[in-house]
């Protein structure tokens, strides 16, 4: 294959260019072998008809230059010279060998070992978990992972299997696993020809594609992972072929808009958005893309046969296969996964409370609306999802010593809150007129908060956390009994700082689920705050809680879920959790994995 250099032409309007020179640097005679290309000529048969020998060709419309008509449907004629895609009959045969190599080393012996192995500890759990549609949680998006819940289901397996553990025996449990390594064998094994073709697209000679497709069907890294039931077969896959069609895509720049080159183009899309659904390592493939894309339009800027309308449509046109697509691409995915995983699981822990309201067996209903003294309530932490402010009769084995306070995931009786007012409140309300009335908490009111169901009040002192020693955090902790008129370490201001748009009162007022708000203990002046940090074993594990000072606000963020007072009208105004679309659990989704992510600290206990 020659490479041609020095290409000068000389063009007379209405003309077709007349070469002055033209040198080519290196590259070999295609009928006699060994023999220097020397001429533009060699490259060419009778009549200057491109060879159609050659693994590229430039085609005679590249080395004409003649002035298009720009009416009408006929597209414009760029003066890139660009590469032709060629495969001759010697060449699929070379193809169709090498892939039938890579067929025998890829498939012998699937079934070997017949164990859990890796990570497939997770991503066969993860297919049972989309053939019973339980809501789980993963750091990945979900496109490979529905391939192999895909392959499972064809393959016969129930998901019934839990993949417990590394080790565990699947012929005994008798599990389809072989049905489920064969995708991921399959598309390593589709990697081979599309490696052969991309070569063959980018213009390197028969002998060169060859290797490099022999390289990707001996390369040990690609044919273990495409053995065994992990993400990275599908990512690799798609990335192969987005480079391919991409590389295709350029074949076709002498006829931009044609049918092929919409073709290429939007499956390049395509297959970078399926990339990016598999693993966010796809944003590399995304940013590889991206970057090649700029070089592009950047030097048909500089051309001048292109006018400013077909610059246009050129750009407009690869926005939209380039970044439209594969975002609709990503969404849609994410649709399939959201309405397979329709039912309650252990993945709802990750998400908040509106996302966990459209999955099946997650009742949060309504609750009354305005939050009176007197009210019994539940208490969510808005910027961790990890659960609701908790006591029970444990007490702390350090600091005061004291009843725990903690983080709870789950919903029980032990997440049960009195609000009430401050004792000289409170007394000042018996001497009133009226003492029974309902009285609604705002902004900026002094409270206390008594544990429902063992009489502790919410309390905090100058006494470092068990976990978190730092001297700005304090101890949270449950103090007094039944009876205890309690003490000033009791009292909390209430600060409301977001409301909802949709009850502007909200921002004011407190109200169950539509305020969001901070609670400052008066006498240390620090926020009750929590950071997703667990407690020793002492404590259940649960999530540490601490009354934080200049603490920033999305961690010191409350809310009130529940509210039961048995004096609240029957007619009161309700409120209840907004369900949200498809873009806003999307945008949830991708947040929560981002930070669990990069939560990700620790070593894999396999990595080498």
């Amino acid at each position: 294959m020659a490479h041609l250099e020095n290409m000068r032409y000389r063009k007379q309007p209405g003309t077709a260019a007349v070469y002055e020179d033209a040198t080519v640097i290196s590259g070999m005679s295609p009928t006699t072998p060994g023999t220097p290309v020397t001429a533009v000529e060699d490259m060419m048969g009778e009549n200057m008809e491109p060879r159609s020998d050659l693994g590229y060709s430039y085609g005679k419309k590249d080395l004409n230059y003649a002035d298009y008509s720009a009416a009408g449907a006929a597209p414009h004629q760029s003066s890139d010279r660009s590469l032709r895609l060629t495969i001759s009959k010697n060449q699929w045969l070379t193809l169709g060998l090498i892939t039938l190599f890579a067929a025998y080393i890829r498939l012998w012996r699937l079934s070997n070992p017949a164990n859990v192995v890796f990570d497939e500890v997770h991503f066969g759990k993860f297919a049972g978990k989309y053939l019973n549609s339980t809501y789980f949680f993963d750091v990945h998006p979900p496109l490979a992972k529905m391939m192999f819940a895909a392959a499972g289901k064809l393959a016969g397996y129930d998901g019934v299997f839990d993949f417990k553990s590394i080790g565990l025996d699947y012929i005994s449990a008798g599990v389809p696993y072989v049905g489920m390594r064969l995708m991921p064998a399959l598309l390593g094994l589709a990697m081979v020809p599309i490696s052969y073709i991309t070569l063959a697209a980018f213009g390197h000679a028969a002998d060169a594609c060859a290797l490099g497709a022999l390289v990707v069907a001996l390369e040990n890294a690609l044919l273990t992972q495409s053995r065994l039931i992990l993400l990275d077969a599908a990512l690799i896959f798609f990335t192969g072929a987005t480079v391919m069609c991409w590389a295709l895509f350029f074949t076709q720049a002498h006829r931009p808009f044609s049918n092929r080159w919409w073709t290429y183009l939007l499956l390049t899309g395509i297959n970078m958005g399926n990339a990016l659904s598999c693993k966010w390592v796809g944003l590399f493939l995304v940013a590889t893309i991206g970057v090649w894309t700029l070089k592009d339009l950047w030097e048909k800027l500089g051309d001048l046969s292109i006018t400013p309308t077909q610059y246009a449509k050129h750009f407009m046109a690869r926005g939209f296969a380039l970044i439209v697509v594969p975002l609709t691409v990503y969404l849609f995915w994410f649709q399939i996964h959201f309405s397979v995983l329709h039912k309650s699981g252990d993945g709802n822990a990750f998400m908040s409370p509106e996302f966990q309201n459209t999955l099946d067996g997650v009742s949060l209903g309504h609750t009354p609306r305005d939050i009176y003294y007197g009210s019994r309530i539940r208490i969510r932490h808005a910027a961790t999802n990890a659960g609701y402010l908790h006591s029970h009769l444990s007490n702390y084995e350090s600091g005061s010593k004291q009843q725990q306070v903690t983080l709870y995931g789950f919903r029980d009786e032990n997440n049960y809150w009195m609000i009430t007012r401050t004792e000289a409140a409170e007394q000042r309300v018996q001497n009133s007129t009226d003492p029974a009335a309902l009285q609604q908490i705002k902004d900026g009111d002094i409270v206390r908060l008594m544990h429902y169901k063992t009489h502790r009040r919410l309390h905090s002192h100058d006494v470092r956390p068990p976990v978190t020693t730092n001297d700005y955090q304090n101890e949270v902790s449950g103090y007094g009994w039944e009876g205890f008129k309690g003490d000033s370490n009791d009292h909390w201001r209430v600060q409301i700082l977001e409301g909802d748009s949709r009850v502007p009162e909200s921002k004011e007022k407190l109200m169950a689920i539509h305020s969001r708000f901070r609670l400052i203990h008066v006498g240390q002046r620090c926020a009750l705050f929590s950071n997703r940090k667990k407690l020793p074993k002492w404590a259940h594990e649960q999530v540490e809680v601490t009354c934080m000072k200049s603490a920033k606000f999305p961690k010191t963020l409350w809310r009130i879920e529940t509210n039961i007072n048995s004096q609240i009208p029957a007619d009161a105004p309700l409120a209840e959790y907004k369900r949200p679309g498809l873009v806003a659990k999307v945008l949830e989704a991708t947040a929560v994995m981002w930070r669990v992510n990069n939560g990700l600290t620790k070593s894999h206990p396999y990595e080498s």
